[in-house]
């Protein structure tokens, strides 16, 4: 294998690069296969399915009803399962449950001299569509990561999309399914998916919002979707940013990169490293690592390291957070000798893991929070999922006395702001209210 090398930047050409980035040029060179696919689901339904099913999975198939599986499928994928499988997918679920569960989403309420009840209810999305990365690499983590919060949240209908894939393979994803609740299944992948989910086609029920990480296809037919049904997010290519001082172990970090990289030839692995001169040892220790994972040049992380992989060297960690919170990662791993000082709060970044032996990779399975995270700079307006997301809510307002001293002062200003605001039929809607009570 030819010797990796990661690209090697200081503070300042690291952010003029950041600064000149256009995240939409660069969904641009997708977005128009993208817009077809979704036009052709629209219009053409369960036939274009088959079709994309045939052009990109290599699979010919006569009938749509050969994709779907049901709950009976889901129950027969997990009878089969060894004890080891089960037990571990099960504690990862009840990782899972363990932190959503803690999540306080109470309906509230207040009370004052004007409104004799006034707050917030809550309730879960009705039916929601939820997409599994898949193909050479099977994801049974993102369906739990996704289908658990549906269940806590109390939805009523959840479907699972994921792509075609090896038998053995999706009954691996066919049985996490079972475990996580989800009520019905499609072997669908990319756009097509999210189409099929968004529209509904003759055999699929459409849903209302739609969750799950995926591909750069599948992030922006989120994306051209999203106002037809709601989405979790622009969860793409994945990042992790390991913020790092000579404390660290070299062989941990090098492995840290490389576990985030195997993920996609789009991921994005960047160290960022306070006052150190070890990048000689860590290339060398990252190459190490290749060779006994035995990882070659056609590999997804040999590609993601070589093309989005880099090093920056800082003085000291208000650089490094600098940094962080210019590109907003995905993922940001705390590597210093006194990781306790730190203060997330100062941190932009979707999930945050502090300590020596801490890892984004406890993230992706049973540290408990949901790996369904946003990337590409997402996470400096939105967060990594969460139980919230599965809910809606609406505020409500009733009034105890109409005739008040308090109430007639809402009105007034009320109308007075309707007349500022030019819309004379909501000042004379209010001014309605003040002649009937108080004239």
């Amino acid at each position: 294998m030819k010797k990796l090398i990661l690209k090697q930047e200081t503070l300042k050409d690291f952010l003029l690069f950041q600064r000149s980035k256009d995240p939409l040029k660069e969904l641009d060179e997708v977005s128009e296969d993208v817009r077809k696919i979704i036009s052709k689901v629209k219009l053409k339904g369960d036939d274009a399915l088959l079709q994309y099913t045939k052009k990109f999975d290599k699979l010919n198939l006569k009938n749509i009803n050969e994709l779907i599986f049901n709950k009976n499928d889901m129950q027969h994928a997990y009878s089969q399962l060894d004890k080891k499988k089960k037990e571990s997918l099960s504690y990862l679920k009840d990782r899972i449950k363990r932190f959503h569960e803690s999540i306080p989403l109470d309906d509230w309420q207040l009370k004052d001299k004007i409104f004799e009840k006034y707050g917030q209810v809550s309730r879960p999305i009705k039916r929601v569509g939820l997409y599994a990365p898949g193909g050479n690499a099977i994801y049974p983590s993102s369906v739990l990561m996704t289908s658990v919060l549906a269940r806590i949240a109390g939805v009523k209908e959840i479907l699972l999309s994921f792509p075609p894939s090896r038998p053995d393979l999706k009954e691996l994803m066919l049985a996490s399914a079972y475990i996580g609740g989800v009520d019905e299944v499609v072997c669908l992948g990319g756009a097509q998916s999210i189409a099929a989910m968004t529209y509904g086609t003759e055999t699929i029920k459409k849903v209302d919002k739609i969750f799950g990480p995926g591909n750069q296809y599948v992030a922006e037919a989120k994306r051209q979707v999203y106002g037809i049904v709601g989405i979790d997010g622009m969860t793409g290519p994945s990042e992790v940013m390991i913020i790092a001082d000579g404390s660290a172990n070299n062989e941990m970090l090098a492995l840290d990169l490389i576990a985030q990289a195997e993920h996609g030839p789009n991921s994005t692995c960047i160290l960022v490293l306070i006052d150190s001169k070890d990048n000689e040892k860590i290339m060398k220790e990252i190459n190490i690592c290749f060779e006994d994972l035995a990882y070659g040049e056609n590999s997804n992380a040999y590609h993601s390291l070589k093309n989005y992989g880099q090093i920056v060297n800082v003085k000291n960690f208000e650089e490094a957070r600098e940094i962080c919170n210019e590109f907003n990662p995905e993922h940001l791993q705390i590597v210093l000798k006194k990781y306790e000082n730190v203060d997330p709060k100062q941190l932009y970044a979707g999930a945050i893991f502090l300590g020596q032996n801490n890892s984004a990779v406890l993230g992706d399975y049973c540290a408990g929070p949901s790996h369904v995270i946003p990337t590409n700079g997402a996470t400096k307006f939105s967060s990594q999922l969460s139980i919230q997301d599965f809910f809606v809510n609406s505020s409500f307002t009733q009034i105890e006395d109409s005739r008040s001293e308090d109430f007639e002062k809402v009105l007034e200003n009320s109308k007075f702001i309707a007349e500022l605001e030019g819309l004379m039929a909501h000042a004379k809607a209010v001014g309605s209210r003040i002649k009937k009570l108080f004239n």
